[in-house]
């Protein structure tokens, strides 16, 4: 009876093992159609993307004389010169297949600026308030979140700020936004949000 059980978990074992090494090979499968589908797709327009500007017009450039500040703002004006695309972590295979291999790396480029502006945000609304510039720092952070940064400071620094000013509006927005965020990031966003509410 022993030797039956061990016999049929063993075929079990067998079983799951040759279903799940089919399906990885189907998932392997259609990754590689769908690459060597992208990688005849021609070149597309891209002039037409929602290329973003920095607004440095608004941003409250040269307000404080902290270092960090100060590179924040020598970044921001580097960044400002530079073409930037969110491109909601779209795979390089989605990228080829939407606007063709040749603009892949053009592409790339623009996401990379992204994600170096939302960081550079953050860092400049947490110098701006570690000066005592609560009104500055938002500014800052509410352009992060136009731009669909899914950086989770960006939401709880801002959000920081709308409680102290009692803006209840401004913090109802910003967990709306948080829903509608298109980010793996968004329901962790949400609930710390939620854990900042007041009683």
């Amino acid at each position: 009876m022993a030797i039956g059980i061990v016999i049929f978990f063993i075929f079990l074992i067998a079983y799951f093992r040759k279903r799940n090494t089919r399906a990885q090979s189907e998932i392997e499968a259609k990754f590689w159609e769908r690459e060597t589908e992208a990688n005849h797709v021609r070149r597309q327009d891209i002039s037409g993307l929602p290329y973003i500007s920095i607004p440095l017009e608004n941003f409250p450039l040269n307000k404080c004389e902290n270092p960090e500040i100060k590179e924040c703002e020598s970044l921001l004006k580097e960044l400002s010169a530079k073409k930037i695309l969110n491109l909601g972590g779209q795979t390089n295979t989605d990228l080829k297949l939407q606007y063709g291999t040749a603009n892949l790396q053009i592409l790339s480029e623009c996401d990379e600026n992204f994600v170096a502006l939302c960081r550079v945000l953050v860092r400049y609304a947490e110098g701006l308030l570690s000066c005592d510039c609560p009104d500055e720092a938002r500014t800052v952070l509410e352009f992060g979140i136009s731009c669909g940064s899914d950086i989770s400071k960006n939401y709880l620094l801002l959000a920081d700020i709308y409680l102290a000013q009692n803006d209840a509006c401004a913090y109802e927005d910003l967990l709306s936004q948080a829903r509608l965020l298109d980010s793996p990031l968004s329901a962790a966003i949400l609930t710390r949000l939620k854990e900042k509410a007041p009683a």
